[in-house]
């Protein structure tokens, strides 16, 4: 059963750990953080409006669901909407066939072209077996498309023809819908609004489907079944890296198993919301950046927050004020500093990237072997030594999900957390080309609203997004210096992150910003964790169609979504572009 959303009293919030255990802790928050909300009209929060398909014309011989006849939606109508994407009710049916979209700009009343779905979205979810997947709110479905301010749509959605699999092909799912999607008004002064563009990234007039210079094909990842083949074009080899770092030790994966029964996220479980009181990898707020205050670069917001808004951002203490926009840049010595200072605050259990050149590390945090639960109960042992030499990358600039806009109350109130964070994940999210960087935080919400109404997940499922100006979002809640378990990557979500450029990359070359951007980011989240993009880690499947169950497999500690899972993601282009992430973040890091 799906855990029963209950709204914040006083000051204490729900959070579960991956170890099943859980506290109820003091929300830390300043004497504003529940004030009643400003005077004023309120931005709209967004909308999601789901309409049933229906069998198109010339298929009418059969309605009944589960049947092989193409569906669809007539050319009709609609509320503006922003994002589409099309579910079905069980989560664990594959769709074989394709699904398209039409679409009405609602600036020109311009239809555009039909335009594909991925349609392979589950591969994108939560652990088999974890508390999440196990949801009855969960669906199957699509991957949505960013297709701008439209107020008509039209749909249809087609099996594959007999003999494309060798026999008769597969039914269409069940319970087929199209959800439309309105993001919502930005925040005011949001930081991801306003970016400087990237060459070439002219604003495109909304909802055209043509509209962005830099991808011609509206949504170019074809819905033309599952695995790598789905790319078009030429299939690069396995991106294999280098040699693992000599220096390190295989991650065994025995710190956390990702194989072992749901991952935490047991119903009504409370949890701390001290942002270090459930997690060893959290850092310890400095006076600099307390929770509340005016840190440098935050920038905060003024005015009050609502308790789900403030346990979100309370989860981030110590890097920026409570409520801030954004997380500040800092330089390498600054992050060196900063990292050093909390070692000495007296953090325990805490792997806060100082250890020496080792993968597995000897303290109780990210690297320990031997490292607590989440929930950072008995068992941590003592904090590896500081040593002379730090490989950790400067801490990026981060937008807040407060600085996107991120709807604190259509997420399950909880965190969850896994033990560690031993490698990253690289997706695409398989939205289309056609945002400017000054829609991105819209795209966010989008996807988003998305996973968690329509999909049915807890929260957004990656951990981080980058967009193609290299700008870089907070994902799922919980903290970004934290090891937050994200649905991202099925059968590999526990000690991992995952990192979702915005955009699709099949066909079309990831800006140079973007790579950059998951670069610096991998630089500093790994670092936090001793891990070298340019080595590997043993990680353990929770089951997947690339690797049973229980399989330990070493993977490059910069890996594609296709090296754990067999999918076209992150597309062709961008998965040939995860060698220039790991040199450009181990330089960041400082390695020879």
């Amino acid at each position: 059963m799906r855990s029963i959303r209950v709204p914040l009293i006083g000051v204490a919030v729900a959070v579960a750990t991956a170890s099943g255990s859980a506290l109820a802790l003091p929300l830390p928050l300043s004497a504003t953080a529940v004030a009643a909300p400003r005077a004023g009209a309120a931005p709209d929060p967004g909308s999601t409006r789901s309409l049933p398909l229906v069998p198109l014309a010339g298929h009418e011989r059969s309605a009944a669901p589960g049947t092989r006849a193409a569906q669809g939606l007539p050319r009709r109508d609609v509320e503006p909407f922003s994002m589409v994407g099309v579910v079905w009710e069980d989560p664990g049916a594959e769709l074989h066939g394709t699904v398209q979209v039409r679409t009405r700009s609602a600036a020109t009343g311009a239809w555009s072209a039909w335009q594909d779905l991925d349609t392979h979205q589950h591969e994108h979810a939560a652990d088999p077996g974890a508390a999440e997947a196990r949801s009855t709110a969960v669906r199957g479905g699509t991957a949505p498309l960013w297709v701008g301010d439209s107020d008509g749509v039209e749909v249809r959605v087609r099996p594959e023809e007999p003999g494309e699999r060798g026999a008769a092909p597969p039914a269409l799912p069940r319970g087929l819908r199209v959800e439309l999607v309105d993001p919502g008004d930005a925040p005011s002064a949001a930081p991801g609004d306003t970016p400087s563009a990237a060459p070439g990234d002219a604003a495109p007039a909304e909802g055209r489907a043509d509209a962005d210079p830099q991808d011609d094909t509206p949504h170019d990842d074809t819905a033309s079944g599952a695995g790598d083949g789905a790319d078009s074009g030429t299939e690069p080899a396995p991106d294999t890296g280098t040699d693992t770092d000599p220096g390190a030790e295989a991650d065994t994966g025995t710190d956390t198993d990702p194989g072992a029964e749901a991952p935490a996220d047991e119903e009504g479980a409370q949890a701390p919301t001290d942002p270090t009181a459930a997690d060893p990898t959290a850092p310890r707020p400095s006076a600099a950046a307390a929770p509340g205050s005016d840190a440098p670069g935050s920038d905060a917001p003024a005015g009050p927050l609502t308790p789900e808004e403030s346990a979100a951002s309370a989860a981030n203490a110590g890097l920026a004020a409570l409520g801030a926009l954004e997380i500040a840049e800092l330089t390498k010595e600054e992050t060196e500093a900063s990292l050093a200072a909390m070692a000495a605050d007296g953090g325990t259990g805490t792997d806060t990237g100082t250890a020496t050149d080792g993968g597995t590390g000897t303290g109780g945090g990210p690297g320990g072997g031997t490292a607590s639960g989440p929930d950072g109960g008995a068992g941590a042992e003592a904090p590896a030594p500081v040593a002379a030499k730090t490989y950790i990358g400067p801490r990026p600039g981060i937008v807040t999900r407060k600085g996107w806009g991120a709807d604190e109350k259509l997420r399950e109130p909880n965190f969850l957390y896994t033990t560690s964070v031993h490698a990253a994940f690289v997706h695409h999210s398989a939205t289309g080309n056609n945002y400017t960087c000054a829609q991105a935080p819209s795209v966010l919400r989008g996807i988003y609203r998305y996973h968690v109404q329509s999909m049915g997940w807890r929260d957004i499922g990656y951990n981080f997004a980058v967009d193609k100006c290299g700008k870089i979002y907070e994902g799922r809640a919980g903290g970004v210096a934290r090891a937050v378990q994200g649905a991202h990557t099925l059968g590999f979500n526990s000690n991992t992150t995952g990192i979702a450029v915005l955009g699709s990359f099949a066909t079309t070359t990831p800006p140079a910003a973007a790579v950059t951007g998951v670069a610096k980011l991998t630089a500093w989240k790994l670092g936090l964790h001793a891990r070298n993009p340019l080595g590997k880690s043993t990680l353990t499947s929770a089951g997947g169609n690339k690797y049973a169950k229980g399989t330990k497999v070493q993977l490059n500690t910069v890996s594609g979504h296709r090296d754990g899972y067999s999918t076209a993601c992150p597309g062709a282009k961008l998965y040939a572009k995860l060698g220039t992430v790991r040199s450009t973040a181990a330089g960041l890091q400082g390695r020879p």
